[in-house]
């Protein structure tokens, strides 16, 4: 969802006569108007509304399709990049927490139970690491001038950053769950910031798709690989 604040040009894609294609418009320009949305992390965001709006285009006609999938493919990792950071400071809360509450006599992260979902916790983040810098590095390989043609193959790389992005919606939910439940009631608490670590991350796994969709496009893209394959 757009974010308007301080936007000097805002990224559309529209189809036009020769296919899709991704167009820069000024967000102040007429036919261009925001209408306030609520979001579950609370920033402050719009709905972007365009009646003729005067746009100028970056890739229209035979490029646009290409240039569209390239975008779609950064923003998902992007989206990932910035949950494994939501994630890691839930847990970095959670550590802390346990480590000096005290129940029975000894601090909480000393339990079995409890310490058994931290442990979960870092094996699920560390794994959307990996997918994450795997993504990250095909897709900064494939933009290279030196190249190389087995590193161009768009099938693969929209497998590769669907990947780190299912990782990050579905992993990244889990891990937010997991330190909401371990904070007991102190973790509902808008006075305390563990809070918004949960509801951003809970924004960031519906953007674009949540899980399932992105299992959805993984497996069209699996399925289409397959073909041309055989």
């Amino acid at each position: 969802m757009p974010v308007p604040e301080g936007a000097d040009a805002v990224l559309v894609s529209a189809t036009t006569d020769d296919g899709p294609g991704l167009f820069l418009l000024d967000p102040a320009a007429p036919g261009v108007t925001w209408e306030h949305a609520e979001t579950t992390s609370r920033q402050w965001c719009g709905h972007l509304e365009l009646d003729s709006a005067p746009a100028t285009g970056v890739a229209v006609g035979t490029t646009g399709r290409a240039a569209l999938a390239r975008t779609l493919r950064r923003a998902h990792v992007a989206l990932s990049a910035v949950q494994l950071g939501v994630t890691r400071g839930a847990l970095a809360h959670a550590t802390g927490y346990l480590s000096e509450r005290t129940q029975f006599g000894r601090p909480l992260g000393t339990f079995q139970a409890v310490a058994h979902q931290l442990a979960d916790c870092h094996i699920d983040i560390e794994a959307a690491g990996v997918t994450l810098w795997q993504a990250a590095t095909r897709l900064d390989g494939a933009d290279g001038a030196d190249a190389d043609p087995a590193d161009l193959d768009p099938a693969d790389l929209d497998r590769t950053a669907l990947v780190a992005k299912w990782w990050a919606t579905d992993a990244g939910q889990r891990v937010l769950h997991r330190v909401q439940h371990v904070h007991g009631g102190i973790g509902v608490d808008l006075d305390y910031p563990v809070h918004r670590h949960y509801l951003w991350g809970k924004e960031i796994a519906g953007t674009l798709g949540g899980p399932s969709a992105d299992l959805d496009r993984l497996g069209a893209v699996l399925a289409t690989t397959e073909v041309t394959a055989s």
